[in-house]
């Protein structure tokens, strides 16, 4: 594939950039964030519609675009379904979680705030480490995904497109927080709809409708690879939509940037904010992996999976189109890559600074510090990027999905059963998290089995130590003591 002039990414980037920073600075001077809470939690009465979209377009990043069509590209037509499926099943379990979560901790800031009241202090650090860490993989992943479609669509360089990327999301970021995620991301997401709405449909009608694109696939197919016109074939369900599932089936328990939204949402409206905002996002990776079959139907023979999309775009479409596609991802990018930011840095500065380094901290303190913090979280994440360079995203994807599961189910048992103890929760997913790293570094068993035998491991370890060594938690008195640290 030919590359296009870098003077066209620079257009882009810099044309976006400045409808992202004019409209930071809008809601800036509208909100009026003037102390740390409020940067990382807005007004904690945001219209639930706003909340929508914001995690809508939050779960829509490159990923969305790129692995989606990726995913039916490697698997064939079971990958139809297997991406997108686990995602708003976790955000309607996580609607549930929030609400619970908003009574009995409402003026909470991260998931740090629950845990702290609820499993102490070893509870609290555990928590908000493996939150930090699965933000921070899955910040890394944004700008490895932008940079590695900019650098292979545009004659633009890998490492200045990361660093270029990130200074954009981490710039507008700063001005108003969680404020500026919001009306970004809301904008964000319709330009992303619009572009894609337009894009697949127009490649299916030019390459004739899906039924010959069916016939095409089936030509190429059916001696050659058949197994991917199985829509249930048994490889694709165990090492794809099982280890989605385990993974990404509880995501939104475990992202603090989801965390933020159940906090700075209408109470009222916690539950319809995540469920829409999950399945909302679902139709448009659904529509990105027509394009993995696509480049199915047309034979493309790739060394980088992930190019599937912007390869069939420049194959079946014109110029002008595989230029919306850029602006597509540069959009995806910027939403998510902001919101994934501002929960690090949220956790950093409330479950960190706040606790342990400063505890007499101003909110003007506090508000410093998060801008500082945000700084060089983005600029570490940077230099990650640029070590690790091109990688597939959705196997990186897959893989750093490992330690979502041995929380989800301490939570659970934490929220609703007060015997659930601290020194279960610890034990358990310490334990847990050991075991899912052998199993990936040895890869000794399939990664499914690994991320299974991770969560039970953490269930039964929790239900069995707090039977041994229950506590009695007073759920009224959480409410009471955050209420007096806050």
């Amino acid at each position: 594939m030919e590359l296009l002039p870098s003077s066209w990414a620079w257009i882009i980037i810099i044309v976006s950039g400045i409808l992202m920073f004019g409209s930071s600075w809008w809601i800036y001077k509208k909100s009026k964030v003037n102390d740390a809470e409020t940067f990382m939690v807005a007004s904690r009465g945001v219209k639930w519609g706003l909340i929508a979209a914001s995690v809508a377009a939050t779960e829509l990043w490159a990923g969305s675009l790129l692995a989606a069509a990726e995913g039916a590209y490697t698997w064939g037509v079971a990958g139809l379904y297997i991406y997108w499926l686990p995602t708003p099943i976790s955000f309607t379990i996580f609607a549930f979680i929030a609400t619970r979560v908003r009574k009995l901790t409402p003026d909470g800031v991260t998931i740090g705030s629950f845990a702290k009241q609820r499993f102490g202090k070893s509870g609290h650090i555990i928590f908000t480490l493996i939150a930090i860490w699965i933000m921070a993989l899955f910040t890394m992943l944004q700008i490895i995904g932008g940079a590695a479609f900019f650098s292979g669509m545009f004659d633009i360089g890998y490492t200045t497109t990361a660093i270029v990327l990130a200074a954009i999301f981490l710039g507008f970021y700063l001005i108003a927080g969680l404020w500026s995620t919001l009306i970004t991301s809301y904008i964000q997401y319709f330009i992303v709809v619009l572009i894609l709405l337009v894009m697949v449909p127009a490649v299916y009608i030019k390459l004739g409708g899906a039924g010959n694109i069916y016939d095409m696939m089936v030509a190429n197919l059916g001696n050659a690879e058949p197994e991917k016109l199985n829509l249930f074939r048994l490889d694709a369900i165990t090492n794809y939509l099982l280890v989605q599932f385990f993974s990404f089936g509880a995501i939104a328990t475990l992202s603090n940037y989801a965390w933020q939204r159940a906090f700075a949402v209408e109470e009222s409206g916690v539950k319809k904010g995540l469920i829409w905002g999950g399945w909302s996002w679902a139709p448009l990776a659904m529509v990105s992996t027509l394009v993995g079959v696509v480049g199915l139907a047309l034979g493309l023979k790739l060394d980088y999976p992930s190019d599937v999309f912007p390869r069939v775009i420049s194959e079946v479409l014109s110029t002008p189109f595989s230029v919306f596609l850029a602006v597509a991802v540069l959009f995806a990018i910027y939403s998510t890559g902001s919101a994934y930011l501002g929960a690090i840095s949220s956790l950093v500065t409330s479950d960190i600074y706040e606790q342990y380094i400063n505890k007499k901290a101003s909110p003007q303190q506090s508000l410093t510090f998060i801008r500082l913090s945000s700084v060089v979280i983005a600029i570490l994440i940077v230099i990650a990027t640029i070590l690790l360079q091109k990688v597939s995203l959705l196997t990186a994807m897959l893989t750093v999905g490992a330690f979502v599961g041995a929380p989800f189910f301490p939570i659970v048992l934490g929220l609703w059963w007060k015997k659930t103890s601290s020194f279960a929760v610890v034990t358990a997913i310490s334990v847990s998290v050991v075991l899912v790293s052998i199993f990936l570094l040895t890869n000794i068993i399939p990664q499914w089995l690994a991320y299974l035998i991770c969560i039970l491991t953490s269930l039964v370890l929790t239900i069995l130590l707090s039977i041994i060594k229950p506590d009695n938690f007073d759920f009224n008195q959480l409410k009471e003591d955050l209420n007096q640290n806050t």
